[in-house]
């Protein structure tokens, strides 16, 4: 699951010619996702981008009898030691959208 979320993201990500356009902005921080390296340097850092994909692991996970599809994607981050903590930076605008492009990618439509 996390290599298909990953691959998707990447795709996703390719769709847009304008950097400062707002879904790929919103979905920055799950860059974080595909290079682990980067993970690591920016949670020492705690910046920004860290903070809210912390955010939005940690809402989900402990929403996740609403998202159940999102289950084995999660179980696949802990497995690499992203568990997701509460910084309150992530708002319920940003989270909701994320919620919605990330179940796409669960749901394969950007793989490939």
């Amino acid at each position: 699951m996390y290599r298909i979320v990953c691959e998707s993201y990447l795709n996703y990500m390719k769709d847009f010619n304008e950097k400062d356009h707002y879904r790929y902005e919103l979905m920055l921080p799950f860059s974080l996702l595909v290079n682990l390296d980067m993970y690591k340097k920016e949670k020492r850092e705690q910046t920004v981008n860290y903070k809210k994909l912390e955010d939005f692991i940690y809402f989900v996970k402990n929403s996740i009898h609403f998202y159940p599809n999102f289950k084995s994607f999660l179980w696949s981050l802990e497995s690499r030691g992203i568990k997701g903590a509460y910084y309150g930076i992530l708002t319920k605008e940003e989270l909701n959208e994320q919620i919605k492009i990330t179940n796409m990618f669960l749901k394969l439509t950007y793989w490939n």
